[in-house]
């Protein structure tokens, strides 16, 4: 109900179980209510049963992924399934050497300026010694010179940047390739060549972070 943002009432509206129902579980007045009474329940938290029952079939780790999937919106989700996709293929090879794991490399079509447009995208298997790089970008213009050049691809590790880090933060159909900087009222992402703009923001849930660089693949 909490992450949800809904009270008892509204839940009972939802799910159909009547108020007197849902409030004496809540207040732990009934410990053993119906299936039906629990199904309907799970289905208005858009949660299984077995996790509404403390049962969850997910360790922790899948847990938060999951959590974090259905806050994302289209093109979020699209990158966490492409992502898990092509992971989730390559776990099914044989390592070529020990040292090396493939990651999927995002090929942004189309340009514009110093955004990188990622409404599609090709994608490419490369390979790297980087154990935390889990996806890579690559630069399909010169907007980015001097610190990344035509044809780099860059890789990125699933992390948020520390300050001073570059990574790439998406919103819309947009990436955004910047420099991470905390400033006194807030933060700002800094454009690399000092021809494109600047972004300031107050709260860092105004853009989702994809990754920040570990390494750069020259062409």
């Amino acid at each position: 109900m909490f992450s949800n943002n809904i009270t008892v009432q509204q839940l009972s509206d939802i799910s159909g179980v009547p108020i007197e129902t849902v409030r004496n579980i809540y207040y732990g007045k009934v410990t053993d209510p119906k299936i039906s009474t629990v199904l309907a329940i799970s289905k208005a938290l858009h949660v299984s049963v077995n996790y509404l029952m403390g049962c969850s079939i997910y360790d922790p780790d899948e847990t938060s992924v999951i959590k974090y999937y259905r806050k994302c919106g289209v093109h979020g989700k699209s990158i966490i399934q492409l992502v898990a996709k092509y992971e989730s293929k390559i776990s099914k090879l044989e390592r070529e050497t020990p040292d090396k794991h493939k990651i999927p490399c995002l090929i942004p079509i189309g340009s514009r300026g110093d955004v990188i447009p990622f409404c599609s995208n090709d994608v490419i298997d490369v390979e790297t010694v980087l154990p935390d790089a889990y996806l890579a970008i690559e630069i399909t213009t010169n907007h980015f010179t001097p610190v990344f050049c035509k044809n780099d691809r860059i890789l990125f590790a699933n992390r948020f940047p520390e300050n001073g880090e570059i990574a790439v933060f998406m919103k819309d159909d947009k990436a955004f390739l910047r420099k991470f900087t905390e400033e006194e009222d807030g933060y700002c992402l800094k454009c690399l060549n000092g021809r494109g703009f600047d972004i300031l923001l107050r709260r860092m849930d105004e853009f989702d972070c994809i990754g920040t660089c570990i390494g750069i693949i020259r062409a």
